[in-house]
């Protein structure tokens, strides 16, 4: 005897009401702010990767005379002439002595072709962009206003460092001696 459409239906309901087994769930995933960190003097600074075109060993580069002495050189990076900024000395602090370790950090701006001298990096941080956000605290003037926010993670603190502010500022501009 075969049976009806229907009856094969009800039958494959009563089944999977009776494995009782649920729709597959949404997983919210909470999305993740990925910065570069990097070291400048004693402090421990970090920029969004949407800021970032590359990182590449530091090169040697040409002296432009007559320039700040935050201004290093120009460099040839991949066919590109980029003026290279000593970030740690155009802070006030100390010039960053060149080394196997130290970085040029190509800035991703579309008025300014620069790269950011640094002496150190420490790689790439994942951040939660609400729960890891802390107080700035305490921020040197030289600095204060390209700051964009701090980002705390197991007792450490990084300073969001905004490299569209840099670009936009007049002292930095204005790098003739």
């Amino acid at each position: 005897m075969s049976r009806q459409p229907l009856e094969i239906l009800q039958q494959m309901e009563q089944e999977v009401l009776a494995a009782d087994v649920s729709l597959p769930e949404e997983v919210v995933v909470a999305e993740q702010w990925v910065g570069l960190s990097y070291r400048v003097g004693d402090q421990q600074f970090v920029t969004s990767m949407d800021q970032i075109s590359e990182v590449v060993p530091s090169s040697p580069f040409a002296v432009v005379p007559r320039s700040q002495s935050w201004l290093r050189g120009i460099a040839n990076v991949r066919g590109r002439l980029l003026t290279v900024i000593d970030l740690q000395n155009f802070l006030g602090m100390e010039p960053v002595r060149t080394d196997q370790y130290s970085r040029l950090i190509v800035i991703n701006n579309d008025q300014l072709s620069c790269c950011l001298l640094v002496s150190r990096l420490q790689g790439l941080r994942h951040f939660d962009p609400v729960g890891d956000v802390c107080d700035t605290g305490k921020m040197s003037e030289h600095w204060a206003g390209y700051i964009a926010g701090a980002l705390c993670r197991d007792q450490e603190k990084w300073m969001v460092f905004d490299t569209d502010r840099l670009v936009e500022e007049k002292s930095f501009l204005n790098a003739a001696a």
